[in-house]
């Protein structure tokens, strides 16, 4: 692991992530998680010259919404809430992918091995997104009667719900990894030997196996930002969507600044007020950037030092010496007469 953090993209993807979820967290310990507002934008005589939403100054790096509130303290109030809902969810997805991958790997009955294997590649082709939304939108979308259920309650449904929905193209992946495992030559002498399937799997499989864990859990972080954002799109936030069914009402809201709610409430205002959607948008692709370079970063760390050895920048011309003939020659000065014993003797 030492070569792991060493490497320059781990330390700078994960040095992005740490300092996002630190300022994140600083701003809900420290400041209250209060958000700056500016109704109206003054001139030198304290006369109104504009109104919210306000672009972008100084004193506003990413502007302000249609209330005034200040985009980038609403966007550092939400990254803690991006950051979880994402982690937990790829853990417990991991945990459920690494189980069922195992047990597809070792399974013996082939049909009824290839059938789950058929069920779960059809996750490939249709998009987890729209599986997400059609599974979580009877929940998390708000009735004119209210939430049926409560908020810890939403926000657990959904957490399983994405995890259930990543596990099968997981588990297909950590079952091929495995099966490569089962194929070396010293899987077959250990069984031969008369080893356990749990012993190969303890001794011999997760010490090689273990690597590849380490690169396959931020890309699946990766996929779980990606489906948060396309639900945001949808206006289907995490852990709810607030909406008003009066006569006059504001648009969907979501129940905090989480970013996927920010993105879906701005994206379609991106061509007359831009900065209300490029701040989540730039947020998402930061995050998923940093991920994806931890992901290499650790990727490059345990991988040996030889898969690496034929990627240079220049070519070292190969010099060959060809030899006419001896460096030298041998004569009869070169052996030393030792003798063995009163009647013999030999060279060396």
């Amino acid at each position: 692991m030492l070569k792991v953090i060493r490497q320059p993209l781990f330390i700078l993807g994960f040095m992005t992530i740490f300092l996002m979820t630190l300022a994140s967290i600083i701003h809900a310990t420290h400041f209250d998680s209060a958000i700056p507002q500016t109704e109206w934008l003054r001139d030198s005589e304290g006369n109104m010259i504009a109104g919210p939403p306000l672009e972008p100054t100084k004193d506003y790096p990413l502007g302000t919404d249609e209330f005034g509130y200040h985009m980038l303290e609403k966007l550092v109030q939400g990254a803690k809430y991006t950051f979880g809902a994402a982690f937990l969810t790829s853990l417990l997805g991991f945990s459920l992918s690494f189980l069922f991958g195992v047990l597809l790997a070792f399974w013996k009955k082939e049909g009824s091995k290839n059938v789950i294997k058929g069920l779960s590649s059809s996750f490939y082709f249709v998009p987890q997104s729209i599986i997400a939304y059609n599974i979580l939108h009877p929940i998390l979308w708000e009735s004119p009667q209210g939430f049926a259920y409560s908020l810890t309650e939403r926000v657990v449904y959904q957490i399983v719900m994405m995890a259930l929905i990543l596990a099968p193209t997981t588990a297909l992946l950590i079952a091929e990894e495995v099966r490569d495992i089962l194929k070396e030559e010293f899987i077959e002498t250990a069984i031969t030997l008369g080893a356990t399937p749990f012993h190969i799997f303890r001794k011999h499989v997760i010490p090689h196996l273990r690597p590849r864990l380490f690169i396959i859990f931020p890309r699946l972080v990766v996929q779980v930002l990606l489906i948060i954002a396309h639900l945001g799109i949808f206006q289907i936030y995490f852990g709810g969507t607030s909406v008003c069914y009066d006569v006059f009402c504001d648009p969907p809201m979501p129940i905090a600044n989480e970013w996927s709610g920010l993105l879906g409430m701005y994206i379609k205002q991106i061509n007359y007020h831009w900065w209300l959607a490029v701040g989540p948008l730039a947020c998402f692709t930061i995050s998923i950037l940093a991920i994806n370079s931890m992901a290499a970063g650790i990727e490059k760390g345990l991988t040996p030092a030889k898969a690496y050895s034929g990627r240079r920048w220049f070519w070292k011309k190969r010099t060959t010496k060809s030899v006419s003939g001896p460096a030298y020659s041998v004569t009869e000065e070169d052996f030393v007469r030792v003798r063995n014993d009163a009647n013999s003797s030999a060279y060396f």
